[in-house]
């Protein structure tokens, strides 16, 4: 019986897909109890990439092919309903696992039969949760790192990162699985919103780490606007105050780019400029 399903939603991800499975393949505790599962949302390699999985990887992966990308909640989406068990992992492909951790996360869930998400952290210290938005006050804003790395506040008012987040099927299907009206980012607030509604736990687990490559990549202007389009969502759907948000956002941004410019630090200057353009925008709606 699979005890564990592992959903990997990819997009022109060549340069990371084998790298992931390679991870997943020798740091599997649990053996044949796991399946694996590939969502691919339409990507321009996706032929290639789907037949060289096949040749080198045992062929019980199960390959998806998306007809459109539809963004990170609807290839997950995908990859649940196709899901034999009844936790599953959702795994971002530049992910990695450093160590063994199946077995730990299903002892921690069978622990206590309410957990509904669970996160966790990165081996390299970086942050994995986040302030939710509508708690993002300028005060908040400035304590983030302290709020999020000591647990300052509830855990119910942050969010994990979705690169690496844990499931129990039943409570994600009860809550209505992850809102397809999101393209991409803050799917992980809203879920976990919606987790919270039931009356279940979202919980963390500083003891189970994995590898995040992502951190410390440059900003990329197309996916600062994908998020920004999120976040209207996300503000509308749960009547939270957008405008206040931003221009508290421009105050923090336009502190911490005259830090980078003291610092000479032209990748955050160039990180916070950017910022600065779409709170100057978004303050104004």
């Amino acid at each position: 019986m699979i005890a564990l399903s592992i959903i990997i939603v990819t997009y022109n991800s060549e340069k990371h897909i084998f790298e992931c499975l390679d991870s997943i393949y020798k740091y599997n505790d649990i053996g044949n109890d796991l399946e694996i599962i590939i969502v691919d949302n339409c990507s321009n390699d996706q032929e290639r990439v789907f037949e060289k999985i096949k040749l080198n990887y045992p062929n019980d992966i199960i390959l998806i092919k998306s007809p459109m990308n539809g963004g990170y909640g609807y290839g997950n989406n995908q990859g649940v309903k196709r899901a034999s068990a009844n936790r599953f992992i959702v795994m971002n492909p530049d992910v990695r696992l450093v160590k063994p951790i199946f077995s730990d996360i299903l002892h921690r869930l069978d622990l206590n039969r309410d957990i509904g998400m669970m996160g966790v952290s990165f081996v390299d210290g970086s942050h994995s949760r986040f302030l939710k938005p509508e708690y993002s006050t300028l005060c908040n804003m400035i304590l983030e790192d302290l709020i999020c790395r000591f647990n300052l506040i509830s855990i119910k008012k942050m969010f994990f990162s979705g690169s690496f987040l844990i499931f129990d099927k039943k409570i994600f299907i009860d809550a209505g699985m992850f809102d397809e009206n999101i393209f991409l980012y803050h799917e992980e607030a809203d879920i976990s919103n919606r987790i919270l509604a039931l009356g279940k736990n979202v919980v963390l687990d500083n003891n189970i780490s994995v590898m995040h490559l992502a951190h410390g990549r440059e900003v990329n202007p197309y996916l600062l606007n994908v998020g920004a389009e999120s976040r209207d969502y996300y503000f509308r759907k749960y009547h939270a105050n957008i405008v206040s948000y931003y221009k508290n956002k421009l105050l923090w941004y336009k502190f911490k780019y005259f830090l980078a410019v003291l610092l000479h630090n032209d990748l955050k200057k160039k990180e916070f400029a950017s910022w600065i353009k779409l709170c100057k925008n978004k303050g104004s709606i």
